[in-house]
């Protein structure tokens, strides 16, 4: 399973948009044998930096299924294609989709913990200020 993310050209137009996701779509399943689960074609936006010399594009996304082989027939393809800018394949694991829960690191303390207060416990200043003491000797 991969994902295909590319950035048509705007110079293409807005009906062009969808004439080159059909173009690559067409490409997949007919010259890869590929099957095509899912696709996304986003709205125009404006780019971070220029590329080739546009500051702007329309993010497409396709999740397809294909021959490992045949990929570089389709970067082949989309380096060559005019409509394209910039394009990024990514081989989808079924371990990457199923989410992880964040680490946590565990808190940690430079006092012991009999040296540190329960809660709403309060200590006075002057308890304080002859640690404070101790600890600058």
């Amino acid at each position: 399973m991969y994902e295909l993310t590319y950035i048509i050209n705007p110079v293409s137009g807005d009906l062009d948009t969808n004439a080159v996701a059909a173009k690559v779509r067409a490409f997949i399943v007919e010259k890869l044998a590929g099957e095509v689960k899912r696709e996304f074609i986003g709205e125009k936006k404006r780019l971070s930096y220029p590329i080739k010399k546009q500051s702007g594009g329309s993010y497409a996304t396709v999740e397809f299924q294909a021959e490992p082989e045949k990929i570089d027939d389709l970067k082949k393809f989309l380096e060559i294609d005019n409509d394209i800018l910039r394009h990024l394949i990514i081989v989808m694991d079924e371990k990457a989709q199923v989410k992880r829960p964040a680490r946590v690191k565990p808190i940690t303390t430079a006092l012991p913990e009999s040296e540190i207060s329960a809660k709403g416990e309060k200590i006075k200043i002057e308890e304080l200020d002859k640690k404070l003491e101790e600890l600058l000797k």
